[in-house]
Order: structure tokens, then sequence, then C-alpha cells
């Protein structure tokens, strides 16, 4: 009995679900789908367009100032004038910063007045032996006090001269963090100085490069680009000069270091930007190329025939790329090739377009 309560309950159940279904296609006036229209996978196609490629490996650095100096004062002192100020351009000799001279005057005047009384006394002594009046020991003590006395002297001038911190040589000021009223000291620059017309990138190149970097240098061609912020500007772009290579690898990185000239920095290269650069190393002039993302992961793609709207798998091949695009081989220039959706088709697969598809469920 149990067993026949289970059953009715189950036909029952069966039965409103059949039901069910039966109403909504009733209502919907749902049609069947036909296998040669929706149920075609879509893909995008693309001929190859004759550009350049220069093959290329692509390293990542930072742009360094060729020399950056700082600029600390020789005496310690309160600040009183502080013009420097980040970004200026300055001139050799041009005043960064004035520390105050009292103190080392006073110890100048001291030193002047040492020294005077020295070389008095030194001019006395020197008359007398010179006519036989003293004694060569009386001489050489003069001599000795009245040297010792200009040398303090000299310093006590130097060291008043050094209250005036200059720029040491024409560039620009990358840092000025000091201010008016405190204690300028060696321990701390009050400036710092570099040539933004001499920028370099010092790239660390992995191991397997090295015999490409050394004997092809002359032939490689460099182009460091920044890139900008996305929709505010265009990427600034520069070509370089390979100034110098490491003529040992790293044992610890397996790296190798590469500095490389910025042959045209302007103003939008500034030290511490992050840069990409390219060095290219074969150049293919007017040649069929493609984005590399047409090629599946294992190197395949795919052609597409108009006149049957099918695909033709294309096997693996060996062709030059600069990491974006690749050669496609001569008999192929001229055909359309798959860029989109070649990951789900297969050989002689028929095929919408996407164009098609789009204007057909408009």
């Amino acid at each position: 009995m149990k067993w026949d309560k289970k059953y009715t309950r189950l036909a029952v159940t069966g039965g409103i679900v059949l039901l069910f279904v039966v109403l909504i296609l009733a209502v919907t006036g749902k049609k069947k789908v036909s296998p040669n229209d929706d149920a075609l996978p879509v893909v995008l196609v693309q001929k190859p367009e004759v550009k350049t490629l220069r093959e290329s490996v692509s390293i990542s650095g930072y742009v360094e100032a060729e020399a950056m100096i700082p600029v600390v004062p020789f005496v310690s002192g309160t600040i009183m004038e502080y013009p420097a100020r980040a970004g200026d351009f300055v001139e050799k000799d041009q005043l960064l910063a004035k520390i105050d001279d009292e103190p080392f005057r006073q110890q100048m005047l001291q030193a002047q007045a040492a020294f005077f009384a020295a070389k008095s006394t030194y001019d006395r002594v020197a008359t007398l032996f010179k006519s036989g009046a003293t004694t060569q020991q009386n001489y050489d003590n003069a001599r000795a006090q009245y040297d010792a006395a200009k040398a303090q002297y000299d310093l006590a001038m130097l060291q008043v001269g050094y209250t005036e911190v200059r720029a040491p040589v024409a560039g620009t000021i990358l840092m000025a963090d000091q201010a008016v009223g405190g204690i300028g000291n060696q321990s701390a620059p009050l400036a710092v100085l570099a040539d933004l017309e001499n920028q370099v990138v010092r790239l660390k190149v992995p191991e397997k490069y090295f015999d490409l970097f050394t004997l092809q240098k002359d032939s490689l061609l460099v182009t460091v680009t920044r890139p900008a912020e996305e929709n505010l500007y265009e990427d600034a772009v520069t070509s370089a000069t390979i100034e110098n290579i490491a003529p040992y690898i790293s044992p610890e990185s397996k790296n190798f270091q590469v500095v490389c000239h910025l042959d045209n920095p302007g103003e939008r290269f500034r030290p511490g930007m992050y840069v990409k650069v390219q060095v290219a190393y074969r150049v293919h002039e007017n040649v069929p190329l493609l984005p590399i993302q047409t090629k599946k992961l294992d190197g395949s793609c795919y052609i597409y025939n108009p006149d049957e709207k099918t695909v033709t798998f294309i096997p693996p091949f060996d062709a030059p790329s600069d990491g974006e695009f690749f050669v496609v081989p001569p008999e192929y220039k001229d055909k359309l090739f798959v860029t989109d959706g070649q990951n789900f088709v297969f050989d002689g697969q028929k095929v919408r377009l996407y164009e098609e598809a789009v204007n057909e469920a408009l």
C-alpha cells in the first residue's frame, strides 16, 4: 500500500510539471532554433597590415641623473638666506644659501691680529738676523710663528667665504628642503643638483642577453618610453644610446648592467620616473603584421574563407615578433585571420562574422 501511494504522488507531480511546460510554450510561442543560424560561432577577422617590426628585448628601469650632486656647507651655522627652490635652474657659483658669518668674522679678526703681530716680530728678527745681531734659532722661531699665524688667518678668511654656499656646477635643483632659521651642517645637504640634460637608465639585463648586447652593441636601437596616465597625456618617448655594458655577470642576480643615455629627455623625463626600455636588435621593414593575440597558446591560428564562410587551421610556425605583433608568412599576407573567437572553432567549421551577427541582432 505504501509503494502505491508513492508512485501516485510522483505521477501527479510529473503531470503538473509537464502541464506547466506546455502552457509556457503555448503562451510564449517560442520558435525552434535553427542549427544553421544562431548556433554558429561568431568570430572577428582581420587582414595583415604592412608595417615595420623590430625584434627587441623589453626591460623596465628608472631614470637617473648621470650625476647627482649633494651640496653641503663646509661650515655649520644658522641659515640666514635660502634662495634655493626645487625645480629652479642655477648657474655655476649661483648663491644657494647664506649661513650666519658673524662668528667666523670674529675668528678672522682674531687671526688677523695674531698674524700682524707675528709678521711684525718676524720682520724685526729678520732684519737683526741679516745684520748678525741675532741667532739662527731666533730667526727660525719667528719664521715658524709667522707661518702658523698666516695659515690661521687664511683659514679664517676661507671659513668666512664658506658661509656663502654656491652651486658647484650648472644644473637643476632636485631637492631643497631646508629653511631660513634652520641649522646648516655637513650631515645634511642644503640642495641636490643634477644636470637634467644628461639622464640615464641603468638596466639590469638577464644573463642570456649578454652576447646579444656585447656583440651587437653598435647596431642596437634603444627606445625609452615613459607610460603616461591614460586619457591625460600621450606616452613620452625618446631614443637612447648605450654608454656602457658591464663586463661581468652578477653571481647573485645573474644580471649584468647596461647604462643607456637618453638622447633627448626634454621636459617629460625626470630622475626617479619608471620607464620601459625596448632594445631592438633586428628590423623588418614593410612586412605583413598581425597582433600576437591572433595566435593561440600553442602558436596555431585560423584563416577565414569568405566564400565558404569556414575557417582553416594553420599549424604553429616560427615568425619574428616584438611581443605585440608577429610577421605573417608571405603566402598568407592577403588572407583574413581570425583574431577573436579562434579558441572556439575547429578546422573546416562554418562560422559567422561578428559584423553580421550584430546586424542581425539589430
